[in-house]
């Protein structure tokens, strides 16, 4: 690897926020024994690996880190912590990120906009002076952070759904149930994800307390950090079920403007259905009409004034039964 590191590799300690320049920045910082936060983000495999290889992480650590398209987990064990969970893009859009803490420093990794933690960096490093004294309490807050994204791409996500609800109410013909169907899917699959990562999250926490090289500080922020995750998860969990409820209001709604336009084809098929069975019988004895019925007032009369008479008839009588 060459000397120079991407941009997307960014330092955070209590001097402040800062790209890492080169790898020599960095040996300087594992050298040094201070805290600190390193950022990866679209950093390619080979960049990765050497910068990783400078952290001196072990082959479990590796596992964690490098590879993709992991489900979301936690575990907590002595002076190390490991995560696999996500952040919200811009677009709302889930994105995996791995965290490692250790005693000496932070590790997120992760491909995506690094703008989108733009607002998380500069958060962190407000604390990072206080942070560094518990590596387990700056964990729990970067993960708080990260947690915040999702929050928000959920408050974003209730707009669109309030807006989709009044376009139902003023004119559901004008929504594309197959674009409305794939959302709900995907609210389903990010909640299926999220419930599944509360559960292992939940689970990583019983007796956190307990684990060796804790401190009172991480332990708190990291049940809290817990109860937030399953505050999302009901949030979501709540706009899947209204996201649902729109899908079946949707429906009913269809289902009954084809009702109203079947009723309407039965109205006009019954004004007119006594024209046809004239029309008919008239057609099949014209013949015998012919020679019995002469003059060209019972022909006016027969084939005019008789259907306009039934036709009035019948909207008269339907009328009258209030069905039209």
């Amino acid at each position: 690897m060459s000397s120079c590191v991407p941009t997307t590799a960014t330092i955070v300690n209590s001097i402040g926020l800062r790209p890492l320049k080169d790898t020599s920045d960095l040996r300087e910082l594992v050298a040094s024994g201070k805290f600190f936060w390193l950022d990866l983000a679209n950093a390619d495999e080979a960049a990765r690996t050497d910068l990783l290889s400078l952290l001196g992480l072990e082959d479990p650590d590796l596992g964690w880190v490098r590879p993709f398209g992991q489900a979301g987990r936690i575990a907590v064990s002595k002076e190390r912590l490991r995560v696999v969970t996500w952040l919200a893009d811009r677009s709302g859009n889930l994105v995996e990120i791995h965290v490692l803490c250790t005693r000496h420093h932070l590790l997120t990794v992760w491909n995506g906009d690094p703008a989108v933690l733009d607002e998380v960096r500069r958060h962190f490093a407000e604390r990072v002076a206080e942070l560094e004294k518990s590596p387990y309490q700056a964990a729990a807050i970067l993960l708080q952070l990260l947690l915040g994204t999702l929050g928000e791409a959920i408050s974003n996500a209730d707009s669109r759904i309030q807006r989709i609800h009044d376009q139902l109410e003023r004119e559901p013909g004008s929504i594309d149930f197959t674009t409305l169907k794939k959302r709900l899917q995907s609210v389903q699959s990010v909640w299926f994800d999220l419930d599944c990562y509360g559960s292992a999250v939940r689970l990583a926490m019983v007796g956190v307390e307990a684990v060796p090289g804790m401190d009172a500080r991480g332990a708190s922020e990291l049940n809290d950090y817990a109860e937030q995750v399953q505050d999302i998860e009901h949030r979501l969990h709540e706009r899947l079920r209204w996201s649902a409820d729109i899908v079946q209001d949707y429906a009913t709604a269809i289902a009954q403007r084809q009702g109203e336009q079947i009723n309407r084809l039965t109205l006009v098929s019954l004004i007119f259905l006594p024209i046809t069975f004239l029309t008919g019988f008239f057609g099949m004895n014209f013949a015998w009409l012919n020679g019995l019925v002469g003059g060209a007032g019972a022909f006016f009369g027969l084939g005019v004034v008789l259907p306009a008479l039934t036709v009035l008839f019948t909207t008269v009588w339907l009328r009258r039964r209030r069905l039209i």
